[in-house]
């Protein structure tokens, strides 16, 4: 059996896990991540975005914390326990089960040739993103009607939504092929 401070190696995985998923607020070793959020009144992540399909997975299904664990932890497939079971009970061997697993393949570092410091940098493969109301949003929330507290719940999502779509075509890429050097928007 995987302790979960073994699945939680980063402290960037672990900063996630302790405080940005529970509003961040602080989730104690041991606590299970949505515990921790119902405490905090933190409603659990659910899955967006366009590339969900691809990987079987559903938009507004929450997101388990198994399944981030995998996905962030480990950069993994979020359902990768179930899908190395089946290939196990299929024949594969543990090791291609595993890899079969893991999610995209090594990027080439920079080979620029003008400085050194330019061939050491690492790609950078994810980004983290909080979508907050601003205090005065809330603080209206706070003190007005229900009608309106739907209002500015609307508004937040429609800004979130809004905000992925535009990252998702004008910033992410997806990379192919040997070392990620085929690059598509």
């Amino acid at each position: 059996m995987i302790s979960k401070a073994e699945l939680r190696p980063g402290a960037g995985v672990r900063y996630l896990f302790r405080g940005v998923m529970v509003g961040d607020g602080h989730c104690p070793a041991g606590m299970a991540l949505r515990a921790a959020q119902d405490e905090a009144g933190v409603p659990p992540g659910v899955w967006k975005g366009r590339g969900l399909a691809a990987l079987g997975l559903v938009a507004g299904d929450v997101v388990s914390e198994r399944q981030a664990e995998l996905l962030l932890g480990e950069g993994r497939h979020p359902d990768a326990d179930r899908i190395e079971r089946e290939l196990l009970a299929q024949g594969e061997s543990p090791a291609r089960a595993r890899r079969t697993t893991v999610l995209g393949r090594p990027i080439e570092h920079n080979r620029s040739p003008k400085t050194e410091k330019a061939k050491e940098r690492t790609p950078w493969l994810a980004m983290d993103l909080v979508f907050r109301a601003p205090s005065t949003a809330h603080i209206a929330w706070a003190l007005t009607d229900d009608e309106t507290r739907l209002v500015l719940e609307s508004c937040q999502d429609v800004a979130r939504d809004r905000t992925l779509a535009w990252l998702e075509e004008s910033v992410a890429q997806i990379r192919w092929g040997s070392g990620g050097t085929h690059r598509r928007p």
